[in-house]
């Protein structure tokens, strides 16, 4: 008789191996240029720099160079560093950080009043807290609005001023949407709105906060269904799911508060499902063990 035929010999695996050793590399490369020209975006979006006017009105300008530090959502305040430069006859010879006759710089601040500078003596960096139209409750959608103004007198006189603005906030832009100048005052009005990485981060939030909660329902009808009785094991996931969620949330920028318009689109709903999950598998087990 014929020897049967041999069984098939497995076709060699070695060359799959080796794909899947260049290929796992290849993708950890890919993902981290990726994010990093995500990086670079981010921080060229965030890089906002403009002065009012463009040009210095005079050689006796007064230059105000204005850092914004941080938003304030909760407070609706803008915190500025400012710093005043005085040039040309304005400009004390013998110490150009100080000027040569008084100087009076009024803002749009409303807890702060208008800072005078006494003639021959160096000048320092202020902090004002300049006011916010918004409400922080449509994070992470919310946006706001507000005025900067400066003007400045030397000694009774307007002086011409050039203002300088920039922004130093990692979770907030903002950018001028209109702009007024004049001899003796320069003014801006800002529009402030969340960085990209904010956004991403709150989209990331909210995705994560439904897959939990959808998750958990998941395992429930399967335990149900099955009536297996109560697994300890799972019904300790879902409880540290409940409660870990409580922090993830408080993990979003600012730290928005109660009711927000995260809250209700994925928050509530997700610590919902999950509590309902959890009494329906305590329900079904206690049945099953009777």
């Amino acid at each position: 008789m014929p020897d049967p035929d041999p069984a098939p010999v497995p076709a060699p695996t070695a060359s799959r191996h080796r794909w899947a050793y260049v290929a796992g590399p290849l993708a950890v490369a890919l993902a981290i240029g990726i994010g990093a020209a995500g990086f670079y975006g981010e921080f060229a979006s965030r890089d906002v720099e403009y002065s009012i006017p463009a040009d210095a009105p005079s050689p006796d300008t007064v230059s105000v160079l204005v850092t914004v530090q941080r938003i304030e959502p909760a407070a609706r305040e803008m915190v500025l560093q400012v710093l005043v430069v005085p040039k040309g006859a304005n400009a004390d010879a013998g110490e150009p950080a100080a000027p040569s006759r008084d100087l009076v710089l009024d803002t749009s601040s409303l807890t702060t009043a208008p800072l005078t500078f006494r003639a021959h003596e160096r000048i320092t960096a202020r902090e004002l807290r300049v006011p916010l139209d918004g409400v922080v409750s449509f994070f992470p959608f919310d946006s706001y609005r507000g005025e900067l103004y400066v003007g400045v007198d030397a000694a009774g006189e307007p002086a011409p001023v050039q203002l300088f603005v920039t922004d130093h906030d990692p979770g907030f832009v903002s950018a001028p949407v209109a702009q007024q100048s004049d001899t003796g005052y320069a003014s801006a009005a800002l529009r402030v709105t969340r960085s990209r990485s904010t956004y991403i981060l709150a989209w990331f939030q909210l995705i994560v906060m439904w897959a939990l909660g959808l998750s958990v329902l998941a395992g429930a009808v399967h335990i149900v269904r099955r009536r297996l009785g109560l697994v300890w094991p799972a019904m300790g996931w879902m409880a540290a799911t409940l409660f870990a969620l409580v922090g993830f949330r408080n993990a979003a920028p600012g730290l928005p508060p109660i009711g927000s318009l995260i809250d209700y689109c994925a928050f509530f709903w997700a610590e919902a499902i999950i509590t309902l999950s959890l009494v329906l598998v305590i329900v079904q087990g206690v049945r099953a063990r009777r």
